[in-house]
């Protein structure tokens, strides 16, 4: 029989194990598998899901659902987020019983109708809404991208209890549910949040401002561990890990460079001297040996991008588009860019960059330079107007 595991008194685990999963969403590496966190919450007149499982495991899902009531007494299903790995049992529920409400935001709602492809009622909530099971409250915070448009925690008032979806989770599975009772998953834990929740860190910022000063004896998230003992130290890394960059500091440029030959690096150091004449902090990285993490860090922190690429094959070389790749999965401190490089026979790759960066919604700080073979001092000083005039538009910023 699938176990299932209380958390208090009339508030129960009732979610699926996968620890035999080695890569999340065919995305992210999990060195520990995970679980899909499902919690039954009876109230006197009312009982309520929070969240589903993944479709493979809805039949043991249901199992357990069924070991604690009767599926046609549910009466609410709480969909914090529609991510299949969520949502995905919920279909079959439905069918099952059809009288279910779902509680979902707004944009959830638009989501779930095309996942499910099939009409269910479902009440769209509002930022503070609650509902009363008997004796139990259900209390909406919406928390918009984290990590996805839709996504929504659930307090539930009386127990104190935080449902928060992804955030504060972790891709880990232990034998044990409580964050008291297993081996420290704190490595996992960060690699999660470096995985899923860094790009969204201004959301982050405003979610934690929701639930500041909120009455709290768990946090129960949607992923790994439940945090009964440790979920204080959980929230107050997601607020070092997602603080806004210091202010009032000097202006900062990340370059990074890519030079098969030494001609986009001669360019480079052009670039740099005007730019540190000009008063911008300057943090250089070569791109075939860079840490994805330095990068990251740094683009979190500049004011204006330079990329330096040399045209390999009439293409921009594979770690120039590894570092552009990078740029959707952090919150980058401004979205101003520039492109410089040098080539031989052919010479696609600035324009490839520039037009890549404007799919990223960069702006561009000056126009591109690029020339061919080894730059003459006429080129050199373009380098050095270029960098005058990315160093203006970046101080012109407010």
């Amino acid at each position: 029989m699938a176990e299932t595991v209380s958390i208090v008194p009339g508030v129960e685990w009732v979610g699926a194990r996968h620890p035999d999963l080695e890569i999340f969403d065919d995305l992210f590496p999990t060195h520990n598998g995970t679980t899909y966190n499902a919690y039954l919450v009876r109230g006197t007149s009312r009982t309520a899901l929070i969240d589903t499982v993944k479709a493979p495991f809805t039949e043991e899902f249901l199992g357990k659902v069924q070991q604690l009531v009767p599926l046609e007494q549910i009466d609410v299903v709480v969909i914090n987020h529609t991510e299949p790995d969520h949502s995905g049992a919920l279909a079959t529920l439905l069918e099952k019983n059809p009288n279910i409400t779902v509680y979902i935001t707004k944009a959830g709602e638009n989501f779930l109708k095309q996942l499910i492809n099939a009409p269910f009622k479902a009440h769209v909530v509002a930022e503070g809404e609650e509902i009363d099971l008997g004796g139990r409250t259900l209390r909406f915070i919406l928390a918009p991208y984290l990590h996805w448009p839709d996504t929504m925690f659930t307090y539930l008032v009386e127990d104190q209890i935080l449902f928060p979806c992804d955030a504060f989770g972790a891709h880990y599975c232990a034998d044990k549910l409580f964050d008291d009772e297993i081996a420290d998953f704190s490595a996992d834990f960060h690699v999660y949040f470096d995985c899923i929740m860094r790009p969204f860190k201004d959301k982050i910022r405003d979610a934690l401002a929701k639930i500041e000063g909120l009455p709290l004896r768990m946090v129960c998230p949607s992923h790994g561990p439940i945090r009964r003992s440790t979920f204080a130290h959980a929230i107050n890394a997601y607020r070092q890990w997602a603080a806004p960059p210091p202010a009032g500091e000097k202006r900062r440029a990340l370059m990074v460079v890519q030079s098969a030959h030494g001609k986009t690096r001669a360019m480079a150091a052009v670039v740099r001297q005007e730019l540190e004449r000009q008063g911008l902090e300057v943090t250089e990285l070569a791109l075939s040996a860079m840490r994805d993490d330095d990068y990251r860090n740094a683009l979190e922190q500049a004011d204006v991008l330079l990329i330096g690429t040399p045209t390999i094959q009439r293409d921009a070389p594979p770690h120039v588009w590894h570092a552009l790749s990078l740029i959707s999965s952090v919150t980058p401190k401004t979205r101003l860019a520039a492109v410089f490089g040098s080539y031989g026979w052919s010479g696609e790759a600035v324009k490839m960059v520039e037009q890549r960066l404007d799919g990223l919604k960069y702006k561009l700080a000056a126009e591109s330079v690029s020339f061919r073979f080894t730059p003459t001092p006429e080129n050199l000083e373009t380098c050095r107007q270029f960098a005058e005039q990315v160093a203006g538009t970046v101080l012109c910023q407010e």
